[in-house]
């Protein structure tokens, strides 16, 4: 169950709304998650010894007793030990009644009913063989799937079927004095349905009642079932935001969430969110989400000309048929800032933060050693200051690879297709430069792999040859070929002993690739960021195919493994490469051109139960800096988690224009006495000085309670495109903008434990978002 306040000066108006938000959340949780798992895992520790697991072996028409006396009317009277073993079960008890002719248990005293797996103890009781029906009195059950504790004044139903306890308390707590306890005029479960409700209600928490109501319904089960799920209330700076989602089991591979959510100064509107499992694999999760916002207000202020109809989804499918495959990610939204205006936990069309929304099908079939794949890629612009990006329309790719023991080819072909796709709701003119084409790309590459005494030798070597054809009248088509060969020699040493191993590993590479003049080749491939400058295969992290940078340089590595039998880990590589030439097509994109380089690095970890640490870095001769460095701590104590992470890069080329990234990120849980936690975090931007997320609170749990209080702050925006004026609009504007706003909130949430269920979402928080950065 959970509630989240945003902006703390909004905390005195939200003290009206926790009771209603109680109501709802707790009267129709339902399980949200396929393949749901074991309920025990929510109450362990929560163990009642007064009903443990037992094996029950007896024949259904077993009967005994100490003292057994067939009464004149042909009734059995049983007396001292008895014992009658039923369908699923047995009961036990001091004496009973047995009516033959009715099949009828009756005047059973001081009795136990144990029936798949749970609990009835009573004072006074009935039992039908036939009908299962029980009217029992004075008594305690115990419900082993939702590891439920209720005692009654009466009970009567039909195992297996409905059951309906009066004058009743329930609770999952062994000491309900530290937890929660239900205390009801009625309680209704029935097995059929795998519901259950209570009837005139008092909830109390630590022997304090917290809440009364008339009704309340609750699963019964730890299945799937459909109902409501726990609502979200926010206050924000678009006023109440208020979203009840409904939770639909569709059938064992599908469900679908339902969610009508309003927002006071845009309005109303819709979430939903299907999943299905495809293949009856559960690593092929799919889904479709949706958002819809008809006539948001406060957006038709802005933009009133155009259409007010706000919306977004995602559908995102794997399959896989015999020898084929097909994959579809494709998302699209009524405009670029819908997510940033509308941000959902329901919904995962996109992070707040990404620049584009994916849009690709593609279908593959591979026989052997080749493998086929067409696909159409396109992307639509999240950032409002770029207007167009291309399409591919269609892209094929064929590859044949055959691997031998020393000698191993491909070949790869890829023909690509360019269109311009424009954006909607962009605010400046930033046209691409010229137009479509056709783009052909061929490699054909092999390796031989030679084996000596103490030394493995590989030799690599690939020819890319690059064809285009533009949309561009008295253009000649532009070709180029560019070969490219790498030459690596390693080695490995082992050393073994009865308390560990160690393995020692040099390597020497040589790479070279040709320099060939691409500036008057076309940009059509959207460039990744770099991620480091020991990568070898650094092409794709230019301008994919459109630029093949030229390099010559070589690398030493040596590196050191260790591992004990108590599974204490060593690691150090120790990493020397020194660049024989400069980039020409690296300096030709870059306004300040850089030259050759040496460059030292390393990388350190070390792991053992309680601690894990890692330190990498890259340092650059020429410029005497640091290019890159990571750096990551881990402390599990017994009462306190600890986690660090730095992440820095400087002198990127086509970074941005400081070439600087700079980011921190600290977290800790400090478990306090009886059960209470103390929790903490921080992620900042050290170069923009400006904290990303943070969060800070405490939290109290044990068996059968858990809550949690506490604030957090994340980086949002707010923002009017018709005042907006910038000389340079560029990918940094576009991150400058969307960090403007800082928007706080204070969350609650609270589980009973039994009764309702954590939400696994919320309780998630970051951890180490940059350690891979």
């Amino acid at each position: 169950m959970k509630f989240k306040i945003l902006q703390s000066k909004n905390i005195k108006y939200s003290l009206a709304f926790l009771v209603l938000i109680a109501t709802k959340s707790i009267s129709g949780f339902a399980q949200d998650y396929l393949g749901a798992e074991s309920n025990q895992n929510n109450v362990q520790g929560c163990i009642h010894p007064s009903f443990p697991l037992l094996i029950d072996n007896h024949a259904t028409d077993s009967l005994n007793a100490g003292i057994m006396n067939v009464l004149s009317n042909g009734d059995i009277s049983l007396d001292d030990n008895v014992f009658i073993a039923i369908e699923k079960g047995n009961i036990n008890a001091s004496s009973a009644t047995y009516i033959q002719n009715q099949g009828e248990f009756k005047d059973i005293k001081n009795g136990s009913i144990y029936h798949s797996q749970n609990y009835f103890k009573f004072l006074n009781g009935s039992l039908n063989k036939q009908s299962s029906a029980i009217k029992l009195s004075d008594g305690e059950s115990f419900l082993r799937e939702r590891n439920l504790h209720i005692k009654y004044q009466s009970l009567e139903g039909k195992l297996d079927d409905s059951l309906e306890f009066r004058d009743a308390s329930l609770s999952s707590c062994n000491d309900t004095s530290s937890g929660w306890r239900i205390e009801a005029e009625a309680i209704n479960i029935s097995e059929v349905t795998s519901r259950g409700h209570i009837e005139d209600l008092r909830l109390k928490i630590l022997d304090k009642t917290v809440l009364r109501l008339p009704y309340l319904p609750f699963p019964a089960t730890t299945k799937r079932l459909s109902g409501f799920l726990e609502p979200e209330l926010n206050f924000t700076s678009d006023g109440l935001d208020l979203f009840l989602p409904y939770f639909w089991v569709l059938s064992k591979q599908s469900d679908i969430t339902l969610a009508p959510r309003i927002l006071k100064k845009r309005g109303s509107g819709l979430e939903v969110n299907y999943r299905y499992l495809s293949n009856n694999n559960t690593a092929s999760k799919n889904y479709l989400d949706l958002l819809f916002f008809p006539e948001d207000k406060e957006f038709r202020k802005d933009y009133g000309a155009n259409n007010n109809d706000r919306w977004a989804f995602r559908f995102k499918e794997k399959r896989t048929i015999s020898n084929f495959t097909t994959s579809i990610d494709w998302a699209k939204s009524s405009d670029s800032m819908v997510l940033l205006d509308l941000p959902s936990s329901i919904t995962n069309i996109a992070n707040q933060r990404d620049h584009y929304l994916t849009q690709s099908i593609s279908i593959g079939m591979v026989l052997d050693r080749l493998s086929f794949n067409i696909m159409r890629e396109g992307h639509q612009s999240l950032n409002p200051f770029i207007n167009s990006t291309y399409v591919k329309k269609p892209e094929v790719q064929i590859q044949y690879i055959q691997h031998a023991s020393n000698l191993s080819y491909f070949i790869k072909t890829d023909f690509s297709n360019f269109e311009i796709d424009e954006t909607k709701y962009s605010f400046i003119d930033n046209n691409l430069s010229g137009k479509g084409g056709e783009r052909f790309v061929a490699e054909v590459g092999g390796e031989i792999l030679h084996s000596l005494k103490h030394v493995d030798v590989s030799i690599f070597g690939t020819v890319l040859h690059k064809k285009y054809n533009l949309d561009v009248a008295n253009t000649n088509s532009l070709s180029s070929s560019i070969p490219s060969i790498k030459i690596k020699i390693s080695s490995l040493f082992r050393k073994l002993s009865e308390s560990d191993i160690s393995l020692i590993s040099p390597e020497f590479v040589y790479q070279k690739t040709n320099f060939k003049d691409q500036s008057m080749n076309p940009i059509f491939d959207l460039h990744q960021r770099n991620i480091g400058n020991f990568n070898t295969s650094n092409t794709q992290y230019f301008f994919g195919k459109d630029r093949i940078p030229d390099s010559e340089f070589l690398i030493g590595k040596l590196k050191w493994q260790k591992r004990l039998k108590n599974n204490e880990r060593f690691n150090i590589e120790l990493i020397k490469k020194n660049e024989l030439k400069t980039s020409r097509v690296i300096n030709e994109m870059l306004i300040s051109p850089i030259g050759k380089d040496n460059q030292i690095g390393t990388n350190l970890s070390f792991e053992k139960k309680n601690l894990k640490t890692y330190i990498s870095a890259n340092y650059s001769q020429k410029r005497n800096t640091l290019n890159y460095g990571n750096a990551g701590l881990e402390i599990s104590l017994p009462e306190t988690n600890l986690m660090l992470s730095r992440s820095f890069q400087k002198n990127i080329p086509l970074l941005n224009s400081t070439n600087e990234i700079d980011y921190a990120e600290i977290s800790i849980e400090h478990l306090m006495s009886q059960g209470y936690k103390l929790i903490g975090g921080i992620t900042k931007d050290l170069n923009a000085k400006k904290n990303l997320e943070s969060y800070f609170g405490i939290s109290f749990e044990n068996c059968c309670l858990a809550f949690k209080v506490y604030a957090s702050d994340k980086r949002l925006s707010k923002y009017n495109f018709l005042n907006f004026q910038s000389l340079q609009l560029s990918n940094m504007s576009w991150e400058n903008m969307i960090s403007v706003e800082n928007k706080s909130r204070i969350n609650f949430e609270f589980e009973l434990k039994g009764l309702t269920g954590g939400n696994k979402r919320i309780n998630s928080f970051f951890s180490n978002a940059f350690l891979n950065l």
